[in-house]
């Protein structure tokens, strides 16, 4: 996925690398003990919910493994001033959906909350 910020192009990939980033600093914890869900149990929801603090840290992260990096501050004020922010959630959601290391996340998810609402 690339995006233009401030004249200027930025690559985001969600793959492993970002997943062990996401599990690293967002991981699911329960009774003390954290486990490595933080993609599925919280990123996940959380982008759907239209979290802007969740879309900032997921492009952050996203960006991470890539030549040209982003700060936190520029993607804030991105975010802030994009026009199309529901765009941005969707072009995100999408990505994900569509990396090997979302896709299952997302599928499963997808599935928990088809048999929640039966």
């Amino acid at each position: 996925m690339k995006l233009i910020i401030n004249k200027k192009t930025y690559s985001f990939k969600f793959g492993t690398k970002f997943v062990r980033e996401i599990d690293a600093r967002l991981p699911l914890e329960q009774e003390g003990i954290k486990f490595g869900f933080g993609l599925s149990a919280k990123v996940i929801p959380e982008l759907q919910g239209t979290n802007v603090n969740t879309l900032s840290t997921v492009l952050l992260l996203g960006n991470l493994t890539e030549e040209d990096q982003v700060s936190q501050d520029i993607l804030d004020d991105y975010i802030d001033s994009v026009e199309d922010i529901e765009g941005l959630f969707d072009e995100v959601m999408k990505e994900l959906a569509e990396s090997n290391a979302g896709k299952l996340a997302m599928r499963n998810l997808r599935e928990s909350l088809k048999k929640a609402k039966n």
